[in-house]
């Protein structure tokens, strides 16, 4: 019995989720051509989508504002664009995509307005199924500074169910006309977003327990070549494509290793890894621009 219990409360503490496949994300890695404010990770459907500024003008019907340039990121570049002004309710940040069959999605984003220009402040995050109305997300609000760091959300769950062959429509848009320097959103104040992602369970996805916090990869994303640092001694990891397909092998030891894989291509990685004294799997996901 107390065993039982035992594993319960670590199965509790750590999370039983599904492995994640990668369906759209934007990391911006160029400022130019015509295809660089589409999505650079996920399916090849979903990478013909862009990344939009647009405007309410009905509950199912929004106006797309083409003002979008680029900005440094905190990678690379950044989508930007000004014109928020009196955009409470009304103007926001959208991407769409499509996920036949998928579940359990989720979202991850970075957000920061102009230090000095004032951008928008206050952003919450809805979703809606093609001719229906936007949906808030739960626990969703997001407060934005002139950093990187304060308006992040990450593997957010959003609640889509039985998507079909619609198309999804995500967007971050504002809840108030404040700017985050304690003024009210000018035409000239910017808003940046950039590493969206947006994760979901496949139809044929395998449970697995994700044990973040014993695992991390630096960088992330990255090239194909990282460091990978464990809180305890490795024995042997394994790294997955979004596929399922096995792409890489390896004995471990110590608690840091470099990783490098040849050739990988841009998506969504799961890293599973074994270590000393334990014989279930520790996994964290990265990704590869």
């Amino acid at each position: 019995m107390k065993k039982v219990l035992l594993m319960i409360c670590v199965l509790l503490l750590s999370g039983v989720l599904f492995a994640q496949d990668t369906l759209t994300g934007w990391t911006f890695p160029v400022n130019s051509g015509p295809d660089s404010l589409n999505a650079n990770l996920g399916t090849n459907q979903n990478k013909s989508y862009d990344i939009r500024l647009q405007m309410v003008i009905s509950p199912t019907i929004d106006s797309t504002i083409n003002t979008i340039f680029f900005a440094d990121g905190p990678t690379t570049y950044a989508a930007a664009t000004p014109n928020w002004d009196n955009g409470n309710d009304s103007k926001f940040w959208s991407a769409k995509f499509k996920a036949n069959g998928y579940s359990n999605f989720k979202v991850s984003s970075k957000q920061k307005s102009d230090p000095i220009l004032g951008g928008p402040k206050d952003f919450k995050l809805q979703w809606r199924l093609s001719s229906t109305t936007y949906e808030d997300v739960p626990n969703s609000e997001i407060t934005v500074a002139g950093d990187w760091t304060t308006g992040v959300i990450s593997e957010l769950p959003v609640p889509i169910t039985n998507p079909g062959s619609s198309s999804i429509y995500i967007r971050w848009i504002m809840r108030s006309n404040d700017d985050i320097n304690g003024g009210t959103v000018a035409a000239t104040g910017v808003s940046m977003i950039d590493d969206i992602l947006v994760t979901a369970t496949a139809p044929s996805g395998n449970k697995e327990i994700i044990y973040n916090s014993k695992l991390q990869v630096f960088p992330n994303p990255n090239n194909g070549s990282f460091t990978l640092i464990s809180t305890r001694p490795l024995t042997s990891i394994t790294i997955v494509d979004a596929s399922g397909k096995v792409i890489q092998n390896s004995k471990a030891e110590g608690t840091s290793m470099k990783v490098s894989i040849p050739g990988a291509a841009a998506g969504s990685y799961l890293l599973k890894a074994k270590v000393h004294g334990d014989d279930s799997e520790a996994v964290t996901r990265f990704i590869v621009q």
